[in-house]
């Protein structure tokens, strides 16, 4: 049942199911958004290094990695970063949903949490995050989700300018 599923902290051993479905998650929001070698055979290596680096890292109470979990199977992630972009609040750097896992209220219950964190780690900050401008199913759940539309700026991925825009939300 797709209402079954609980959070759970991540762990450094759940860096590699994290990397996996950041991967196959990445895969199905931005194929045609970010160049296809992107999202080719490289990334899954890619998002596992990324995310036992993440997890090795020093200063893990400045970074909020939340699960949602089904049956023992990873559905959904968000991870906030306290210290990333310090003159815009926490960093909203990752949230993922599971596809065919989408629209049943987990990315909201996953924002929502990661909100509440950055109310404990920094009072009174807003929290905000990078979209793909053109990511216009993440934008609609943003907006829905009470996101503000701020600065503009150019990501380069593989050599290709990508649009993003900043979402903030403000303090709870």
């Amino acid at each position: 049942m797709f209402d079954d599923y609980h959070l759970q902290h991540a762990r450094s051993e759940d860096a590699d199911a994290i990397a996996a479905l950041h991967a196959e998650s990445w895969r199905s929001a931005y194929r045609g958004l970010v160049p296809d070698v992107i999202l080719g055979d490289a990334l899954d290596a890619e998002r596992q290094q990324a995310w036992r680096d993440r997890f090795a890292a020093p200063d893990a109470d400045r970074r909020f990695t939340l699960m949602a979990v089904s049956n023992d199977r990873l559905v959904g992630f968000t991870c906030v970063l306290a210290d990333a972009d310090p003159p815009h609040g926490p960093l909203l750097d990752n949230l993922h949903v599971k596809p065919g896992w989408r629209s049943r209220g987990i990315g909201a219950k996953l924002l929502h949490e990661s909100r509440i964190w950055v109310r404990q780690i920094a009072p009174g900050r807003p929290m905000h995050l990078w979209v793909i401008e053109d990511n216009t199913p993440s934008r609609a759940f943003y907006d829905a989700q009470g996101g503000v539309v701020g600065d503009r700026r150019i990501n380069v991925m593989a050599g290709i300018e990508v649009p993003a825009l900043r979402y903030t939300w403000p303090a709870l």
